[in-house]
């Protein structure tokens, strides 16, 4: 028998890979900005935190943007251009194709904000496929490692804390979720991960 009921994967650098940097030089591309300004204009100013924490929409993230750096790119381009910066960790995907395969629930659990996820559910079916549900920051007005997006990832796994596994990047997250009782482990590699599934009674074959 298994020691738990539902895994729960974080998004970036665990199902997909992503890099800032190259959305960095893609904004700068569509709106003659230097790619420092960008990032000053994203990060240092707290602008993608509120986007990703959902205190503005997509609509709003533009705006804002266009405002700190007196530039005036089409929202379309611009969003596509933040967007634009994921690639599949293939890795994984057998992993999370034996766990579907054998009825085994999974979800995502996530700090992201609208533009991202409209993005990659688009281009990655395996997320609209294989995952529900979808604990992400922009619908919770939660970041990890905020106790509250945990909660809610509890809740909605319909099964004791402790039932409850989280694989993560970064550790501090792992932390937070240790904190709200569930089982919870950093990402190293697929072996390393899936050995922990085994350990804990997870039927995959690695």
């Amino acid at each position: 028998m298994s020691a738990i009921d539902f895994i729960y994967f974080d998004l970036g650098n665990v199902i997909l890979n992503f890099d800032h940097d190259i959305g960095c030089q893609q904004i700068s591309d569509v709106s003659g900005v230097t790619p420092n300004a960008v990032r000053a204009a994203l990060f240092e100013s707290g602008l993608e935190v509120r986007f990703e924490k959902g205190l503005i929409d997509s609509n709003q993230f533009h705006e804002e943007f266009c405002r700190l750096t007196d530039s005036r790119p089409s929202k379309g381009q611009f969003l596509i251009a933040a967007s634009n910066i994921f690639s599949p960790n293939l890795a994984v995907f057998p992993l999370i194709t034996q766990l579907r395969a054998s009825g085994f629930p999974i979800g995502v659990l996530s700090n992201t904000c609208q533009a991202h996820w409209d993005y990659v559910q688009s281009r990655f079916l395996i997320l609209r496929d294989f995952f529900t549900p979808y604990i992400l920051s922009y619908e919770v007005r939660s970041l990890k490692p905020d106790a509250k997006i945990f909660d809610r990832a509890i809740e909605l796994a319909g099964c004791q804390n402790q039932k409850c596994f989280f694989v993560d990047d970064k550790p501090e997250n792992v932390d937070s979720a240790k904190t709200a009782g569930m089982d919870a482990v950093l990402y190293r590699s697929v072996p390393a991960l899936a050995n922990e599934l085994i350990q804990r009674g997870v039927s995959v074959n690695f």
